[in-house]
């Protein structure tokens, strides 16, 4: 593989880490808004006439009072049966699922409205928010234990990939610095930022339109694109970097080089993270497929701009295009579940004495 051949290979490379389903993240979709607790019931018929309706509707109300005795006699005969029976393998309760649910869950929020501008309920957002970044990055961290056998095969392809380009890096290096230019020196120099400033400006812009023009999808979209960009960031730079201390492609001339904890904070790229966090987010919370091309055209275009100055390899970007996807995603869906669980709507059917009724929980 020659030339022009490495530089196509990484394309598809880059392309397809772009496509590796993510790692945490699993889609959910939000519940509808509801109200309080509501029951009705569903008495008979009590109008009372003289003559003969005045008999039938003496005669109803005995014959719904004696079914109502027989529904009672029946529940409680039941409910006695259950209690003498045994039960069977086929009767047996459900096994719970080993699986627990990530804690701390997502703090409490108010049902979805639009933004307040007064300064009380601004202060009430910014608390809620703080909550949320902590119960986020602990459920980051835990995520691992509540994997599912398909997460784990998302997480192995991820590394197969990583890995296969990890072999390429030098020769892959190589080809871009031969044919690095002018004209994609001018590229980078104009795209690089959105794995950087831009990222966190274009948070900031969807938060304060959401603000002005009272949206609340908006506004959320510009919560979720900077605690993506944040805890990726924070997850890239303090942890994983420190971890792996790979030496940048400029100071090792192509090598591969790993000096875990050392300076050396090669792998994996900041600013392909930050992208692809603040793309995945845009991308999930955005009808259509225009804002998703793109939000994941713009961090791909980063990814090349790191190789092309030499200050990452081919399996730097790809490391940090699955760590970023991964957690947007991630965060977008958990917010998702969280709403819908308290969201979630119940009904019941009960006997009373006039009847039926029925309880409807939201």
């Amino acid at each position: 593989m020659h030339g022009k051949g490495r530089v196509k290979c990484v394309a598809v490379l880059l392309i397809v880490s772009v496509l590796v389903c993510p790692v945490f993240a699993d889609d959910g979709a939000p519940a509808p808004e509801t109200s309080a607790e509501a029951s009705a019931a569903v008495p008979p018929s009590s109008a009372a006439e003289p003559g003969e309706a005045g008999f039938q509707a003496s005669f109803e109300e005995s014959f719904l009072a004696a079914e109502a005795a027989e529904i009672d006699a029946d529940l409680e005969a039941q409910s006695t049966e259950a209690q003498q029976k045994p039960p069977t393998t086929e009767e047996q309760p459900p096994k719970p699922t080993t699986e627990e649910p990530q804690k701390p869950e997502p703090p409490k929020e108010p049902p979805p409205k639009r933004p307040s501008l007064k300064p009380a309920d601004f202060w009430k957002d910014v608390k809620v928010e703080a909550k949320r970044y902590v119960a986020d990055s602990y459920a980051i961290l835990v995520a691992p234990f509540h994997w599912s056998v398909a997460d784990w095969e998302r997480a192995a392809g991820a590394a197969v990939l990583i890995g296969g380009l990890m072999l390429e890096d030098k020769h892959l290096d190589h080809e871009f610095q031969k044919n690095r230019s002018t004209f994609t020196n001018r590229v980078s120099q104009a795209t690089t930022g959105f794995g950087g400033g831009y990222g966190v400006n274009t948070g900031f812009a969807f938060l304060i339109v959401g603000y002005v023009f009272r949206s609340w999808d908006v506004r959320e979209t510009g919560r979720e694109t900077l605690e993506a960009g944040f805890l990726s960031n924070l997850l890239d730079k303090w942890v994983l970097k420190y971890a792996f201390g790979r030496e940048r492609p400029i100071k090792s001339n192509g090598r591969t080089v790993f000096r875990p904890g050392s300076s050396n904070d090669s792998f994996p790229s900041g600013h392909s993270t930050e992208a692809f966090a603040v793309a995945s987010v845009i991308a999930m919370r955005s009808p259509g497929w225009v804002l998703p091309t793109i939000a994941y055209t713009a961090a791909t275009l980063v990814a090349f701009d790191r190789m092309n100055d030499r200050v990452h390899f081919a399996s730097d970007v790809a490391a940090g295009a699955v760590l970023g996807t991964a957690i947007g995603r991630f965060l977008v869906a958990r917010h998702r579940r969280a709403r819908a669980e308290a969201q979630k709507t119940t009904l019941e059917i009960v006997p009373i004495k006039s009847g039926l009724a029925a309880r409807i929980g939201f």
